[in-house]
């Protein structure tokens, strides 16, 4: 499965433009949309749909277009940062194939982010002793997914992940959507490895 986070915010997004895509018109009223994301400080939204009016008609606003989205990339992955940064307990694992939820031992696992940061820790409930077992740099990849989004973390083995934070159920999911390469990346479209995680007060 696709990750949610991408299916979720492009489905919205293009449920909207579908219904007018190819009339006369169209383009310019998505980079006018994709202007009033931006005034209201929507990265994430503004950066897509500058890029959508790119790929739609690489023209003269096409490339204006580009050229917003490339600048406001760095703020849209900035506020990703913000939004999952906490201290994570891990409650599921799997993928759309099913989960299992995570067994009840003294030892549960942890996730700490911050900005720059992901760290990977075994929790010892008895002696509230935090290991650490892995930290990966907070990263974004340069390699664009099918969608166009560049908004998936890269780990030194070179996997690709995507964090979402579902403000409704208070989860953060971990997906995993690929692997970097110098060439590109590959996609995961189905049976997607995928963590689940609370937020630790």
């Amino acid at each position: 499965m696709k990750n949610l986070f991408t299916l979720i915010f492009v489905f919205f997004i293009l449920q909207s433009f579908a219904q007018e895509y190819g009339k006369e018109g169209y383009q310019e009223k998505r980079f006018d949309e994709a202007i009033q994301s931006l005034k209201e400080k929507e990265f994430e939204k503004a950066a897509f749909t500058f890029y959508f009016v790119y790929r739609y008609n690489k023209n003269e606003l096409g490339e204006i277009a580009l050229k917003k989205s490339d600048s406001i990339l760095p703020y849209a992955q900035e506020n990703i940062k913000k939004k999952i940064i906490g201290k994570w307990i891990l409650t599921e694992s799997g993928s759309n194939w099913g989960f299992e939820k995570q067994k009840d031992t003294l030892i549960k696992k942890v996730l700490i982010i911050d900005l720059d940061e992901f760290s990977f820790y075994d929790l010892n409930l008895k002696s509230n002793k935090l290991t650490l077992t892995k930290s990966e740099k907070s990263v974004f990849t340069k390699n664009r997914d099918m969608t166009g989004l560049l908004f998936d973390f890269v780990f030194s083995d070179k996997t690709l992940w995507s964090f979402y934070y579902d403000e409704k159920t208070k989860i953060l999911r971990q997906i995993m959507t690929g692997e970097d390469s110098e060439n590109g990346r590959d996609e995961i479209v189905c049976g997607n490895l995928e963590f689940k995680y609370t937020k630790k007060e």
